[in-house]
Parts: C-alpha cells; structure tokens; sequence
C-alpha cells in the first residue's frame, strides 16, 4: 500500500499497487476460509470430537509444511489476522462473562486444574527434552578422541 500513496507514482502503477495489494489478501482469505471449510466437512464426518477449526488449522499446517502452497500468499492475511487478533477474542471473553456466576461456584476446580495442567505439562516437556538430549548425545557422529587427534 505504500507504493500506492507514493508522489511519484503514475496512475497505471497505482492502480497496479492497489490491485496486487488486494490480490493479495483476497487469496489468503480464500486459502484461509477454504482451510476452514474443509476442517468443518471433516469434523462432521469423523467420529472424532475434535473441532473444525482445528482440524482446518492441521490441513492449513501441512499445506504450508509440505510446501503445497507458498507461505507469501497467506503471509499478509496472516499478518492482518494477527494486527487485530483482540478484536476476534471478545465474543469469546462475552461468553465467559455470561456464565460468571458458574464460574465462581467451581473456582477451585478451575484454578486446581489450571495449575495442575501447566505443572503437567512443565514436567512432562522437561523430560521428554532431557530425553532427547541424551539421544543426540549418544548419536553424535564426532567424540572427544576423534577431536583431539584431528590437526
């Protein structure tokens, strides 16, 4: 959009900067809402309870890990999601605020399995880490004797 407000821009490169921009951000949304669609069709045909939008966020994943799509054509639809991120979270924190008087009857299981999910997590991820550190020690190609031979 930058190119589009410069002085010495003709017309036909401002019109030029403008559909690009536009292009641009149109084609991620589709990439995006394609994803989600997608993730919604395989939610209610799996037996599984997991939600569309997360298994739309795993199909948008492999697309981009298997490069299937280039991540320039979602990057600036990513980047305008991510700017006004807040925004999408208020109807969430309006649901919430709904259901206030539910949530401080059952606080203490809340804040118990709050706590306890993070500790959880901490110890299992400080494990499995240590874990893998001793296997890419023990895999390692070079050892100390062959370092200290080497000239």
């Amino acid at each position: 959009m930058k190119h589009f407000l410069a002085k010495h821009a003709t017309i036909r490169h401002r019109l030029y900067s403008l559909y690009y921009t536009f292009f641009s951000y149109g084609r991620g949304l589709v990439i995006l809402t394609l994803c989600l669609w997608m993730g919604n069709i395989f939610s209610k045909i799996l037996p599984i309870m997991i939600p569309g939008s997360i298994i739309g966020l795993l199909i948008l994943f492999f697309l981009l890990a298997f490069q299937l799509i280039p991540t320039c054509w979602i990057k600036n639809s990513c980047n305008l999601f991510m700017r006004y991120m807040t925004l999408l979270f208020i109807p969430a924190a309006m649901g919430i605020m709904d259901n206030y008087s539910l949530l401080l009857q059952n606080w203490v299981p809340i804040i118990f399995g709050c706590v306890g999910g993070s500790l959880i997590v901490l110890i299992l991820t400080a494990f499995l880490t240590e874990q893998c550190h001793k296997v890419a020690a023990k895999n390692s190609i070079s050892s100390p004797k062959d370092e200290v031979n080497q000239p």
